[in-house]
């Protein structure tokens, strides 16, 4: 008898130290975070495009009408864990783009496309 109570408080013990494991911190709670987006479109092809489309400050979209190449734009924004931030373009004719996103000075998406139009988008994480 008291072999089986002596296991039992050792079973009970150990499950007390297995169930107190140390917290890992969250990244949840970094979020909404304040990030500088900037947005890089070049091509080796031509000087300009027919429009660049991103995702501005307000959640929204803005469109630039034949934009000179290469075209930057920097923006400040709030962004929530798994926002989506996109970039786009379309040309007439067919020629080689390159889309990048950077944040906070870090390239987190690069892309060359071979189209008339396409887009890259990148999820905060």
């Amino acid at each position: 008898m008291k072999l089986l109570a002596t296991c039992v408080l050792i079973g009970l013990v150990m499950l007390f130290f297995v169930s107190c494991k140390k917290q890992h911190s969250n990244t949840d709670d970094v979020y909404p975070i304040q990030v500088m987006i900037t947005y890089r479109v070049s091509s080796t092809t031509t000087n300009n495009l027919e429009s660049i489309t991103y995702d501005n400050e307000t959640n929204g979209q803005t469109s630039v009408d034949n934009p000179a190449l290469p075209f930057t734009k920097t923006i400040t924004k709030t962004v929530n864990k798994y926002a989506i931030i996109s970039l786009g373009y379309f040309a007439n004719p067919t020629q080689t783009v390159k889309l990048q996103i950077l944040v906070n000075n870090e390239v987190v998406k690069s892309q060359t496309y071979t189209s008339f139009n396409s887009a890259l988008s990148y999820i905060f994480r």
